[in-house]
């Protein structure tokens, strides 16, 4: 089953034409660091803007940061679908307004940006003798909510594993309920997969499966959903022959609900600069035990060794690419249809998941 979420917020979601010239001196930009507050207001405040005022008020945060508004101060001319005056706020920080909520009268409201940007823009008629508003804006950095595993419990002395890796997904045929490929939720939106998995399939005729463990019980684990896709992003510079750039991702037409059988893997910018050589990473799939043999119904997981680039060539035969990492096992491998899965690497200090 999928879930799906809808807000009514009872406001008016408009077009507005908005030229930067029509706000002359009162045009503001504001650049907030982490956790600071401040205001934004009409002109003359306290007092009431002159009829038929216009200004617009942008405010950004650092990436990775929202915008809390909490507008307690508002008296402005009601008027049905706020034909007069105005307060227009794009959450997404769209300064021509174009995605703008319309705002008017006397009823406060407090709302967040989508992104790290805002604009609000008053937009004063002459018909009317003005009026106020005061908003307080915090800028709030968005807590890490990726690479947590679900820790192993012992019931009767035996692990239980389901979802320790709630960033692990899988596609699947919809025709055959059967695994594809391995996959990895990076967004709320998006699954890591390979782009040769993706080949001579269709959108319609995929799936992403997250929060599973045993793709053959259904009561395994309450948090295993079917999602449909919406489309595929191959890498553009996918070689098949050279096996370069074997890349995709894939994305849902709902939004994926995290909870404790599901999130979203840490993308590994802090390691930029690493060659991870020495380092062990772990593969997952529900790909074949052996080749030839029968799929695993059960999610499997072993350790492999990054080893560096010039003993890869030398064993491959053949260059490795500079965007291309080596992991070997003399015991354990991955097998077929575990393409497209991942390998994480653990943090150590944080215990956080990247891949």
């Amino acid at each position: 089953s999928m879930v799906g979420w809808l807000v009514s917020c009872g406001v008016i979601l408009v077009t507005i034409a908005s030229v930067a010239g029509q706000y002359g001196t009162c045009d503001y930009i504001y650049n907030y660091v982490s956790g600071q507050t401040g205001y934004i207001e009409s002109p003359n405040f306290s007092n009431y803007y002159s009829p038929g005022a216009k200004c617009r008020y942008t405010v950004n945060a650092p990436v990775g940061h929202y915008l809390y508004v909490q507008c307690y101060d508002m008296y402005l001319p009601s008027s049905t679908g706020c034909y007069y005056d105005k307060l227009a706020v794009s959450l997404s920080g769209d300064s021509n307004l174009a995605d703008a909520q319309l705002r008017c009268g006397t009823a406060t409201f407090n709302v967040q940006t989508s992104y790290n940007k805002l604009v609000v823009a008053l937009q004063g008629s002459t018909s009317t003798s003005g009026g106020r508003f005061r908003c307080q804006i915090t800028a709030v950095k968005i807590p890490c909510d990726c690479g947590r595993r679900k820790t192993a419990t012992i019931y009767n002395g035996v692990p239980t594993k389901a979802n320790e890796y709630p960033m692990m997904s899988a596609l699947v045929d919809v025709g055959s309920k059967e695994v594809i490929c391995g996959s990895t939720i990076v967004t709320d939106r998006h699954a890591l997969t390979a782009a040769h998995c993706l080949l001579k399939r269709t959108v319609t005729g995929t799936a992403l499966l997250v929060g599973d463990q045993n793709v053959k019980i259904g009561t395994d684990t309450p948090y295993s959903v079917v999602m449909l896709l919406s489309s595929f992003i191959s890498h553009p510079n996918y070689d098949a022959t050279g096996k370069t750039n074997d890349i995709a991702l894939v994305r849902t037409t709902n939004t994926i609900v995290f909870n404790p059988g599901v999130g979203r893997v840490c993308l590994p910018f802090r390691f930029g600069t690493s060659t991870f050589t020495g380092a062990a990473v772990t593969a997952l799939g529900w790909g074949t035990i052996d080749f030839g043999a029968p799929m695993s119904p059960e999610l499997l997981q072993t350790t492999l060794n990054v080893i560096a680039q010039t003993d890869c060539s030398t064993r491959l035969s053949r260059t490795i690419q500079p965007t291309q990492l080596c992991a070997f096992s003399t015991k354990n491998d991955t097998c077929q249809n575990d393409s497209g899965g991942p390998l994480y690497y653990i943090d150590p200090n944080s215990q956080l998941v990247y891949e």
